[in-house]
């Protein structure tokens, strides 16, 4: 699976890995200079060394016979008891005189290194040694002087440093975490801001705005560009629910014009049978279109805030048996039973009551509609936690699961071959979601195929 991570922590991990990635540079390129500049000294202070012992050599004019009794023997002694190993190799590269045997001064001379640094590493040793070999050229002596200096102070050194450094990056890594993340943070908070006054922008605060501080960078730049499509929005937005609205009010009245004329057509007894059918159809239809509007102008005043909400005091038991005992021979064509439970204390609401019996009527009705003739519909009412519970139960289909998360979208159908048959528009459930959310409720469902589903409306209750 894929790992998703935000802006901020993904700034924050780039900026700590080049960060880290630098500091290892840097520090690498310190370290290196370092050790550069003390070998460099180790080997200025072996030469001067060196040569102060060849110099000793040449002016006494020494000769390798008698070498065991020159002045190197003091110049030996005074170093003795320092890390100082010094040796006379003759001319044969044999090793002549040394003031130690050691294990780093082999008898016989090897190599004409004039420096170099060696590790010595076994069961006991673990040492770093530095060397240099210089050659005697006098008349009467000839061969190699090889001075060498074991690197404990300088190696000290450098562990100091790869200490320091480790500790210096882990410090400075840190503290560059928290101040990366807070400026990251910082950086990115009025994205933050942006994301939340969108969220909260809807049909009904379309008027709302993010707030333009800085419009000369970039995100000020995106503010100002998305203030402006919410504009757009706005004006759009408002122009079809003005349509909308203007529509329904012109329909209202040549649709009931026409269903008026149909009725009054239809009582009389002169009749034909093709004539009757007819106008069977078109009151049908026109009964329809009436309801259409209705609903649609309803949606209207209510995404226009011109719907008046009237609340009351009333007891939710007594609306629920009254519009309960309304599908009673709806339900009875049907062989459906309708069964209500309720708690046995009143439980009153502060509603507006045509709202809430419309809210009821629309749930009722499709529980009847999905349910196949034998089944059940089941309405709860309870009181719990200081909110009413109303649960509409039916014993139908189901919801099927891909259509689950558009069901309050308007004109959405699940059986979209069936449901105008059966006189769904489409809006019944968008109003119920209104009607429950202008009264500070909410309004959820339990579904599973082929064992039917139940709407739970939560209300605060009086």
């Amino acid at each position: 699976m894929k790992l998703r991570l935000k802006i901020k922590t993904r700034l924050t991990l780039w900026y700590i890995i080049i960060l880290t990635m630098t500091l290892i540079a840097f520090s690498s390129f310190i370290f290196l200079n370092v050790e550069q500049y003390i070998y460099n000294q180790v080997e200025i202070r072996l030469k001067n060394q060196g040569e102060q012992i060849i110099r000793e050599i040449e002016n006494n004019d020494l000769r390798e016979e008698n070498i065991e009794i020159s002045p190197i023997i003091n110049e030996v002694k005074e170093n003795a008891d320092k890390d100082y190993l010094i040796a006379y190799y003759a001319a044969n590269k044999n090793l002549v005189l040394t003031n130690k045997q050691n294990y780093i001064l082999p008898d016989k001379l090897k190599t004409d290194n004039i420096f170099s640094v060696i590790k010595l590493e076994n069961d006991n040793i673990d040492e770093d040694w530095a060397l240099i070999t210089l050659p005697i050229t006098s008349q009467s002596t000839s061969g190699w002087i090889r001075v060498a200096e074991r690197l404990d102070s300088e190696e000290k050194i450098l562990d100091k440093l790869i200490l320091i450094s480790i500790l210096g990056i882990s410090i400075f890594l840190i503290a560059a975490i928290t101040g990366g993340y807070f400026l990251a943070g910082k950086a990115l908070s009025p994205i933050e801001k942006i994301s939340t006054t969108a969220r909260e922008i809807s049909s009904s605060s379309l008027g709302q705005r993010i707030e333009e501080k800085n419009t000369d960078d970039e995100v000020g730049s995106l503010i100002v560009t998305l203030n402006q499509l919410f504009a757009r929005l706005e004006k759009a937005f408002e122009r079809e629910k003005q349509f909308t609205s203007d529509a329904s009010h012109e329909l209202r009245t040549p649709i009931t014009v026409i269903r008026a004329q149909s009725e009054k057509i239809l009582r009389r007894k002169d009749l034909k049978e093709e004539c009757e059918e007819t106008l069977k159809i078109i009151k049908k239809q026109s009964d329809y279109m009436g309801h259409l509007i209705e609903q649609l102008l309803l949606l209207a005043r209510s995404d226009s805030g011109k719907q008046i909400i009237e609340k009351e005091e009333f007891d939710i038991n007594e609306l629920v048996k009254i519009v309960a005992g309304e599908f009673s021979a709806v339900a009875e064509n049907k062989n459906i039973k309708i069964i209500t439970e309720q708690s046995s204390e009143s439980i009153s609401v502060l509603a507006d009551q045509s709202m809430i019996i419309q809210l009821l009527l629309n749930l009722i009705d499709n529980a009847i509609k999905y349910t196949p003739k034998g089944g059940e519909v089941k309405i709860i009412t309870e009181k719990n936690d200081g909110n009413l519970i109303i649960k509409i139960k039916d014993t139908g289909r189901g919801i099927p699961e891909e259509d689950q998360d558009n069901i309050f979208e308007r004109f959405y159908r699940v059986d979209k071959s069936r449901s105008r048959k059966k006189g769904g528009t489409g809006l019944g459930l968008a109003i119920c979601e209104w009607i429950v959310e202008s009264h500070e409720g909410s309004i959820n469902f339990e579904s599973s195929a082929g064992i039917g589903t139940t709407f739970i409306i939560k209300l605060p209750v009086v």
